[in-house]
């Protein structure tokens, strides 16, 4: 059967409009409310509850939220491109754009800190040992390095910020509006890569989503890089 037929058979929801195009485009997002269980779900809500609370009361719930989904989004689109053949579940991608909304903030307003050297150093190591972290099997490093990208670039978009002078407000300005449009391509690439270019894959990638210090060390997980078949 082709692929949209068998996720129709296997995965049910709303079905397809059309036999031969896979047109559920709401599964770009469902991944980011779905887990994998108790735990996975708990990590989820820890973080919601305490890094996330923090930026919402800084930034606004509806910035906090678009940063939010825009990476969750944007992580599972380079996911489902890479590795197709793996289940996605989980908010990672969205957590890693909030976690690149914070490294955006420091340095939007990098006068305000009392040690803004340190204060990024500390976030940078975070999100360096957690992109290590995610080079072990079933931990999807794509959806993080997606999430993260759109998150870095959305955050300088609608952030709030100080402006310390006139040119450091025409500077966050140019900033804003490259990023925005950095954000566009971005995202017209990933859609464009996905449902038009169905065999692509990136043989090399895989080192970077999960090392196989042995044969078979990274087998279960499905994590092989292989192109989809449109039939």
């Amino acid at each position: 059967c082709s692929q949209v037929s068998c996720v129709t058979d296997i995965c049910g929801l709303s079905g397809f409009l059309f036999d031969d195009i896979p047109d559920q485009f709401y599964r770009a997002l469902l991944p980011t409310f779905m887990h994998a269980g108790v735990i996975h779900l708990a990590i989820t809500l820890v973080f919601q509850a305490t890094i996330l609370r923090d930026m919402e009361k800084f930034a606004g719930w509806w910035r906090i939220g678009f940063i939010y989904f825009a990476s969750g989004i944007g992580g599972t689109m380079l996911s489902a491109i890479l590795i197709p053949y793996q289940p996605e579940v989980g908010a990672s991608g969205a957590l890693y754009g909030i976690l690149a909304s914070l490294i955006v903030e420091v340095v939007v307003n990098w006068k305000i800190y009392k040690a803004p050297i340190l204060e990024l150093a500390k976030l940078l190591l975070l999100v360096a040992l957690l992109f290590l972290a995610g080079l072990l099997p079933w931990i999807d490093n794509f959806a993080h390095i997606g999430g993260f990208l759109f998150g870095f670039l959305t955050s300088f978009v609608i952030l709030p910020h100080v402006n310390f002078s006139e040119e450091d407000r025409i500077a966050k300005l140019v900033v804003q509006i490259v990023c925005g449009v950095l954000s566009v391509v971005l995202f017209s690439l990933l859609f464009i890569v996905f449902y038009l270019a169905q065999g692509s894959t990136c043989e090399n990638c895989i080192y970077i989503n999960c090392i196989p210090f042995t044969d078979s060390f990274c087998q279960d997980s499905t994590m092989e890089l292989r192109p989809r078949i449109g039939n």
